[in-house]
């Protein structure tokens, strides 16, 4: 038999269509879990990320005063990060003066040393916060989140300050990264392991077939003088016309 009918032969046998119906099944569930799976788990990282983004955000804003010409001012030895004061720490804070034009880096913290945020041109209300991501020092990649403060009525005329800070996503792209690593090999094992279970209810669901196939063979040959034997109520009608 040459290699096309031996190939003919494989891919009309019952048992490797059930077995690769199976194999391609199992793996869009897995391929598709896996995507599932990684997406939930990088929002519920990012979102975790941003609530601790929102705290430090929160006790700026509380720190944060102004003078009775508007002017602000920021004790940055009562924040108790200790990141802040670390150059290229991976944790900054900047004020930015916003009148007809924005003045960034008025204040900021050590951390970002001798330079400062290019955060995007953007219009916000009072009280909201929005989110960026961009380039911060040393190359890094930074999530960014800021919102408009004003000095109280009376002070500082229409000048408004844009109050934002910034962390570096390498620990949170890790993380990522690791649970990825993890799942891929936990969902090829987890296939692999089902694969093994289809193969054994293929087995042992073909069975009966087989034990059908070896009767008609001892009845060709004479050997018996009627298929016998317990059979699946799905073959029974072919037995009977037998």
């Amino acid at each position: 038999m040459n290699r096309f009918g031996q190939l003919r032969r494989l891919t009309s046998s019952l048992r490797f269509r059930l077995l690769a119906a199976t194999l391609v099944g199992l793996s869009l569930a897995m391929l598709l879990a896996g995507v599932v799976l990684n997406g939930l788990f990088h929002e519920h990282v990012m979102r975790q990320f941003e609530k601790g983004l929102t705290q430090q955000l929160d006790q700026l804003t509380g720190r944060l005063s102004f003078d009775v010409q508007g002017r602000p001012a920021l004790d940055a030895q009562t924040l108790s990060d200790p990141r802040w004061q670390r150059p290229y720490s991976g944790l900054y804070w900047q004020l930015d003066e916003v009148t007809t034009s924005v003045v960034p880096g008025l204040l900021r913290s050590r951390s970002l040393w001798d330079t400062h945020l290019a955060l995007p041109a953007d219009v916000m209300r009072d009280g909201e916060i929005h989110a960026h991501e961009l380039p911060g020092p040393t190359d890094s990649r930074l999530r960014v989140l800021e919102r408009t403060v004003r000095p109280e009525a009376g002070a500082g005329g229409e000048v408004r300050w844009r109050l934002s800070v910034a962390a570096d996503l390498k620990d949170t792209h890790e993380a990522v990264a690791g649970f990825q690593r993890v799942l891929a090999a936990s969902l090829v094992a987890l296939l692999l392991l089902l694969l093994v279970a289809a193969w054994a209810q293929v087995a042992m669901g073909l069975r009966p077939l087989l034990a059908l196939q070896q009767g008609l063979k001892n009845l060709r040959e004479g050997r018996s003088p009627r298929l016998a034997g317990d059979v699946p109520s799905e073959v029974q009608p072919l037995v009977e016309d037998f």
